[in-house]
């Protein structure tokens, strides 16, 4: 596990500093070559560190390394697909014979399997990027359980494993502030399960809902409803106990529904106070309660902003949500609105502020519709198709360049940086958001983020399942975002796109693959811009269910040679384990060359059978177009450069800088723990 958490978060092991005198040049070369065809890299400091390591302890790294890198890009199983020449088996195959082999093996329930002779391949060179793996020392691995708690962000649920990990070794003192709420009512979960007295870690009502909800595995953000599990006597004594500090009648009255459930589970009548035990009896009878939130509503409903501004500088972050509304709501009070909020702009979350710098970006214009991913989900996408007027242009102006004079303000408060050069492909890159529900894979960015994908001629998707019927398919979209083809079950290849498939294969008992290729060029040249990846559950369980589900994709130069699974060639594999039934990893920008990481699922639209890329056309496409449009949000290069305003100096050339931010040296978007504790606290 200490290999596994290191190669994720810092592209390194850990290895002590070793002068025993001991030449081992042979075998660290072993080890190297091994490395190399799975597609990493020793660091030179590496290469010196194995090349003086002993032998019994060389091995001792190999067999935690390699199955760990075999694991990162999904090279620890077999990937056999039904056309086993693929892709020129399929592109030289007649419709006929794909659709007699596809109604038998359907008819048999996937027990048959057309036979062919696996063919010799010829060896092809490609253009791999190797991923280079350094090491490191206890101290800077240990600051990865740091970065996680300080971060200012929902934790991902490999995260979550991260911190369980560590807290479970318990020689690791975490010293700082706990700035986001989920993620310190993950810390208060594991805490008071070991019996600890968490009380001084909880300030609200809902913080001890956050710690019932991860006791019993919910979802933490409290996005969907949770079932309690029985608690210990003494775990519910903890909890009523740090309630009854900070529990209120309007705090509690946010989550009502789950706070009728949890009382029943705390006991709340045997353990409670008096207090507690009435404002149980208020949620059960559904007795009105007067809040904050009705009280803002009230005066926006009278459309007196007067009153609604009193309330809210009270209430700084509720202020940030709400301020686009009284905009449209009064547009005379322009002024007033916006200098009472940025009088108190300094106490909103940084977060906030940024997101809220996002969305006035794109409010010059009318909005008429709207494509909301609450919590990351595709699932719960709300798409609003209410007509939203536009925002004057002056307010806009000083709202933005008062928050960045906020956001400058407080970054100036952290260490200098020096000279500091920033990357303008880093513009492309929005900030990590919603990584709560983020998938574990090779590597993390935020959601929309573009990574170049290079100059091979070929993608290459894939999936591999243990269990019922997955399928992979792929659909192909012009640049107004219109579906102009698909590759599935139902059509395995495209001529006109040169688009194919491997092959649907329906049962999975003892695991199976499926691949599709897109040759980019004669795509691109048909009106082809956008190809989305879709992972559908067919029929059965989610995601979660299944024993296991990768899926990940390939750049190939020679897609005819070498192995169809070549390891060296995997830029990116995740594993799928959502409770849902439909996965977006990626879409791609076929004329830009770039990948969109979206790592989104969503619920079946058909719970049963029929689960595919038809029933699904709708949402994509316009999952699609919300995918692409960044421009409600602040990217990397924006928050950098705040930074540097701030604390440091830009200059133009690489080499002159102190601190780089880019895709390859430096701060990059890979280090997304970072960024949220460093950049964004």
């Amino acid at each position: 596990m200490k290999t596994k958490i290191s190669l994720l978060y810092k592209s390194a092991i850990v290895l002590p500093e070793i002068s025993n005198g001991v030449i081992n040049e042979g075998l660290a070369a072993t080890l190297s070559a091994e490395m190399l065809r799975l597609g990493f890299i020793p660091s030179k400091d590496l290469v010196e560190t194995l090349s003086s390591t002993s032998e019994a302890e060389l091995e001792r790294i190999y067999n935690e390394l390699i199955p760990a890198l075999k694991y990162a890009i999904g090279a620890d199983v077999e990937y056999v697909p039904m056309y086993p020449n693929f892709p020129k088996q399929v592109m030289e195959a007649c419709y006929t014979e794909l659709l007699i082999n596809a109604m038998i093996h359907y008819w048999s329930l996937g027990t048959w399997m057309p036979e062919y002779d696996k063919l010799p391949r010829e060896f092809a060179f490609e253009n791999v990027k190797f991923k280079e793996i350094g090491v490191i020392g206890e101290d800077t691995f240990n600051e990865i359980f740091s970065d996680l708690l300080s971060a200012n962000e929902s934790l991902s649920v490999t995260d979550k494993k991260t911190i369980e990990w560590f807290a479970d070794r318990g020689d690791i003192v975490f010293k700082g502030s706990i700035p986001f709420k989920e993620n310190l009512c993950v810390v208060a979960g594991l805490l008071i399960e070991k019996g600890k007295d968490v009380s001084s870690m909880i300030t609200s009502a809902t913080d001890v809902l956050r710690v019932a909800v991860a006791l019993s595995y919910g979802d933490i953000s409290l996005a969907d409803n949770t079932k309690f599990k029985s608690l210990p006597r003494k775990t519910r004594r903890l909890l009523v106990a740090a309630l009854e500090k900070v529990a209120s009648e309007e705090d509690v009255n946010r989550h009502r529904g789950k706070w009728v459930k949890l009382f029943h589970s705390l006991h709340i009548g045997e353990l409670g106070s008096k207090r507690l035990i009435e404002i149980a009896r208020k949620l059960r009878d559904n007795d009105k309660i007067s809040t904050f939130n009705s009280k803002v509503e009230a005066a926006i409903a009278r459309k007196d902003v007067t009153e609604a501004i009193a309330l809210l500088v009270d209430r700084p972050g509720e202020f940030a949500r709400r301020i686009d509304h009284l905009l449209r709501i009064a547009p005379h009070n322009h002024l007033a609105i916006g200098a009472s909020f940025l009088n108190v702009a300094s106490k909103v979350n940084t977060r906030v502020l940024l997101q809220l710098l996002g969305n006035l970006n794109v409010r010059g214009e009318v909005n008429n519709k709207k494509i909301v991913f609450p919590k990351g989900q595709i699932g719960k996408a709300q798409i609003i198709r209410k007509e939203i007027p536009a925002l004057d242009a002056g307010t806009l102006v000083a709202l933005k360049n008062g928050i960045r004079t906020v956001l400058v303000t407080k970054f100036a408060e952290g260490e200098s940086l020096g000279k500091v050069w920033i990357d303008p492909e880093l513009v492309s890159c929005p900030l990590p958001t919603q990584m709560r529900s983020a998938s574990e894979g090779a590597f993390q960015v935020g959601r929309g983020t573009r990574l170049p994908i290079g100059d091979d001629s070929t993608l290459r998707f894939f999936i591999y399942w243990v269990g019922r019927d997955i399928d992979l398919s792929a659909t192909l979209h012009d640049e107004d975002f219109n579906q102009i083809d698909q590759i599935s079950y139902t059509n395995l290849k495209s001529t006109k796109y040169q688009v194919y498939h491997s092959g649907d294969i329906v049962s999975a008992p003892n695991g199976a693959s499926e691949f599709i290729d897109i040759t980019i060029n004669p795509a691109v040249e048909e009106g082809g811009r956008y190809v989305v990846m879709n992972v559908y559950v067919y029929s059965g369980p989610t995601f979660a269910e299944h024993d296991k589900v990768y899926a990940g994709w390939m750049t190939r130069s020679k897609p005819n040679s070498n192995e169809i699974y070549d390891p060296k060639t995997v830029v990116q594999k995740v594993d799928l384990t959502s409770e849902s039934k439909v996965s977006i990893p990626v879409v791609f920008d076929l004329v830009e060359r770039k990948a969109i990481w979206t790592d989104l699922s969503k619920r079946a639209e058909f719970h049963n059978y029929g689960n595919n890329t038809h029933s699904n056309r709708a949402g994509v496409q316009e999952i699609l177009e919300a995918i692409v449009d960044k421009s409600n949000k602040v990217s990397l290069f924006e928050l950098f450069a705040l930074h540097a305003e701030a604390r440091g100096e830009l200059v133009e050339n690489k080499e002159d800088a102190d601190v780089v931010y880019s895709f390859s040296e430096g701060i990059t978007p890979y280090d997304v723990s970072i960024i949220n504790s460093e950049y964004i606290a």
